[in-house]
């Protein structure tokens, strides 16, 4: 009996240990960079995290850049290895991996898509689905971001051909309102706060609305996961505490969104990232909130969406073979969870 308490004592001493160790292990790297395509509010929790102190809460040192040109652009500041991560389009780790990229998302923030999709409202009589932009102009942020595919994506799926129409890069948030109020494009993909802003101005017919699961189900056949916080697998592999403290903190911020008013959030978030208006915002955070993950994990069903959606324009990513588990692991959000708890 004895020696079962020493052996029991012994395996509880170690199992302190272990769990000192593994609650005192340092991040490989304090100082990160992560890059965003624009100031959108699908990208909002990044900078939110930042401006709660959740980052440093962490012991992280973190800057965001905001190339504010699209997803493409952040996306190839990753490749080029001028910033550590992207929060960006999660179908973005599926176009790399047909080009032989090992990236992958660690954290979701957006459930569904939250992408809005109209034509100027003088053009309200003649379009009434994706089959009347014949020869018409779309506005999309900048060639090969997620608003260009969608687009593509949308003009297929209604029988038109890449000839059919012209897409214009226009930018993201204002340049791309500013473009579509003086007519430079005739229709234009675009996100929450400037959705709700269009739309209070009467400036757009909407054909399809993606901030809702019944609209992503509705444009895209299923529910499409969207924003994440990707990175090149090898930084994963070299710093996994770094990312596990990454992940801490953006579930952080995740549960104190659901768990606070719209007026808290609107407060808390930086300005690039709001309008002016405080009643507005406090409008689109109610609408919102259900864009926002509550716990950062991916739906393996979910992905499959996303993966169509590319595949049904791209023959390249048709082709290659995607192994959907290498473009994203739920590890890190799990063992967030565990680590900060209730």
């Amino acid at each position: 009996m004895k020696m079962l308490k020493h052996l029991a004592a012994a395996f509880g001493v170690a199992t302190l240990l272990a769990a000192q160790s593994a609650a005192a292990a340092e991040p490989e790297t304090k100082a990160v960079t992560i890059a965003v395509g624009s100031a959108i509010l699908n990208y909002m929790p990044l900078p939110l995290t930042k401006a709660l102190g959740n980052f440093e809460k962490e012991g992280l040192d973190v800057t965001i850049q905001n190339f504010q040109a699209g997803g493409s652009k952040a996306l190839q500041a990753l490749i080029g290895g001028s910033v550590d991560g992207v929060v960006g389009f999660y179908d973005h780790t599926i176009q790399m991996q047909a080009k032989r990229k090992d990236i992958s998302c660690v954290f979701l923030l957006n459930d569904v898509p939250g992408i809005v999709f109209g034509v100027r409202a003088d053009l309200a009589d003649k379009v009434n689905s994706g089959a009347d932009l014949k020869g018409l102009k779309i506005g999309i942020t900048t060639p090969g971001s997620s608003t260009d595919m969608i687009a593509r994506y949308y003009a297929k799926e209604n029988g038109l051909g890449l000839r059919d129409v012209e897409f214009i890069g226009v930018g993201s948030g204002a340049p791309g309102m500013t473009a579509l109020e003086n007519k430079s494009v005739d229709a234009l993909g675009f996100y929450d706060p400037i959705a709700t802003l269009l739309t209070r101005k009467n400036a757009v017919k909407i054909l399809f609305d993606g901030r809702t699961v019944d609209g992503s189900k509705k444009a895209f056949g299923g529910i499409y996961p969207t924003a994440c916080l990707y990175l090149n697998q090898s930084f994963i592999d070299r710093n996994p505490e770094t990312v596990q403290r990454l992940a801490d903190a953006l579930l952080r911020t995740m549960r104190w969104i659901h768990a606070s008013s719209p007026e808290a959030i609107v407060d808390a978030i930086p300005p690039a990232y709001k309008l002016d208006d405080r009643d507005l915002n406090i409008e689109i955070m109610k609408a919102s909130t259900s864009l926002f993950s509550k716990d950062g994990l991916f739906d393996p069903e979910a992905v499959k969406t996303p993966l169509a959606v590319l595949s049904s324009y791209d023959p390249a990513i048709g082709a290659a073979g995607i192994d959907l588990s290498k473009t994203y692991t739920n590890r890190f959000a799990e063992k967030a969870a565990k680590r900060i708890g209730d």
